[in-house]
């Protein structure tokens, strides 16, 4: 049987074995899978996710019927687990066949408990196949460099980058900063005037952080042929895993996503006050000093 069925018959189990869980969104790529798992209880229930993890593991490459649980785990199992004499599980193997596949022990388990960040979560799996191909079709656009070197660029600062860093080379390059105290409605004309300047070929170089500022990014995108740098006020992991709407710009050669942090000395993705100041005064910078190769 295919390693790739094995774990979806095993998944799609998941409904019979306990009441608590509910197998929701997943997709199996060639190289690894994303799995969400929704566990519903009005009860006090107890769950170690990453001993299910193992469990999981472990149940997906036996042959036969599910393992017995592992003796650590913490949540409640069916009677045909709980000792000999018992029936045996329900077997899920087909032709008796032992799936050809061991699992990394490289995994992520992530936790929410927020409806939006479980909206996110189901696009992101939902688009995974989407990503795989742009990162395929783009290896370059999606490849991380750390201690990145530029002309544009303070090379007394530790840069990172991943994305099409020909964009650098614009000698039109602007800052966009568009205060968090005003809304996207107050500050409009502003707005309006960033967009003209990308219209007619500049370059912007933002944080895309406030309200503000995300609506310029959500125009700007709209430009059929704008391009733009998106700095982030804290260290790139090496390990940069870009959102779905990050994947779809790096793959079109249009955005570079740029740091000029250190990991860890600003943790990524933490944004402070102090990192968005000290990331705009650099991007100022930066276009001072493209504005000198004009």
């Amino acid at each position: 049987m295919p390693p790739g069925e094995r774990v979806k018959d095993v998944w799609v189990a998941l409904h019979q074995i306990n009441p608590h869980f509910t197998a929701s969104d997943f997709v199996i790529m060639p190289d690894h899978v994303h799995l969400l798992l929704i566990v519903n209880s009005a009860d006090e229930f107890r769950f170690n996710p990453l001993v299910f993890a193992h469990w999981f593991m472990a149940a997906s490459t036996s042959n036969g019927g599910l393992p017995p649980p592992i003796p650590c785990m913490r949540w409640d199992v069916p009677s045909y687990w709980q000792g000999s004499g018992q029936p045996e599980a329900p077997s899920l193997a087909k032709g008796g066949q032992t799936p050809a596949f061991a699992w990394s022990q490289d995994f992520w388990v992530d936790i929410s408990f927020d409806s939006h960040q479980l909206t996110a979560i189901r696009r992101y799996i939902k688009m995974n196949p989407v990503r795989y191909f742009w990162k395929i079709d783009n290896p370059d656009m999606f490849r991380y460099r750390p201690n990145l070197r530029h002309p544009a660029l303070d090379s007394t600062l530790r840069w990172s980058s991943v994305g099409d860093i020909t964009i650098l080379a614009s000698p039109f390059l602007y800052l966009v900063r568009l205060t968090m105290k005003k809304t996207a409605a107050e500050l409009e004309d502003k707005i309006v005037a960033h967009i003209e300047r990308a219209k007619h070929g500049w370059t912007p170089v933002c944080g895309f952080i406030s309200p503000g500022e995300r609506e310029f990014e959500r125009r700007l995108k709209a430009l059929p042929n704008s391009r733009w740098i998106k700095a982030v006020p804290y260290g790139l992991p090496e390990r940069y895993d870009p959102s779905v709407e990050d994947s779809r710009w790096l793959s079109a050669h249009r955005q570079l996503v740029l740091s000029s942090f250190d990991r860890n000395q600003i943790a990524p993705f933490t944004i402070t006050r102090h990192g968005c100041l000290t990331m705009n005064e650099r991007i100022a910078v930066i276009v001072a000093r493209a504005a000198g190769t004009r």
